[in-house]
């Protein structure tokens, strides 16, 4: 049995489930996420916890690599391992962007399904998974001023109808 209760935090509206899986939904982006642990129960609903936004190490006069990601992705923190292990010899910064920030809903709608998605200098460079030496190739090609966009860049909100 599925027991459903809509929550309203600051601008953002969950549905509580309850039930052996238990699921939030936030309807105004339109996605079924699964139950977020980074949320804390509190007496009338739930409160979100802070953005993953944010810098995750910076080195000068490097590439600049943004990892679109959210709280809980497993592939995310897969990705952030492969750049954490070849930064020394190929220098770069990492900038995690949350999709799911309020001020972030651009990148949402493009990338709700595909995450992480990774732009090197602002540029589209890889979705989904990373190996070292795709990793290695992409900061090297930047370092060297060669990086181009990459094909495949997706965009969510070009699949999805409007009514």
């Amino acid at each position: 049995m599925l027991i459903r209760q809509l929550i309203a935090v600051g601008s953002v509206t969950f549905l509580k489930s309850r039930s052996t899986q238990g699921a939030f939904v936030i309807p105004h982006k339109g996605v079924h996420l699964p139950t977020r642990p980074h949320l804390t129960s509190s007496d009338d609903g739930y409160v979100q916890s802070p953005s993953v936004t944010g810098l995750i190490y910076e080195m000068p006069n490097a590439p600049s690599v943004k990892l679109f990601t959210k709280q809980g992705c497993t592939l995310c923190d897969k990705v952030k391992n492969i750049l954490e292990s070849v930064r020394e010899d190929h220098p770069h910064s990492l900038y995690a962007v949350d999709i799911t920030d309020d001020d972030k809903q651009h990148w949402f709608s493009k990338y709700k399904y595909d995450i992480p998605v990774l732009h090197i200098d602002d540029v589209y460079w890889a979705k989904h998974r990373l190996t070292a030496e795709d990793a290695i190739t992409g900061i090297k090609e930047s370092r060297e001023g060669r990086f181009a966009k990459r094909l495949g860049e997706p965009d969510a909100s070009r699949l999805e109808h409007t009514s």
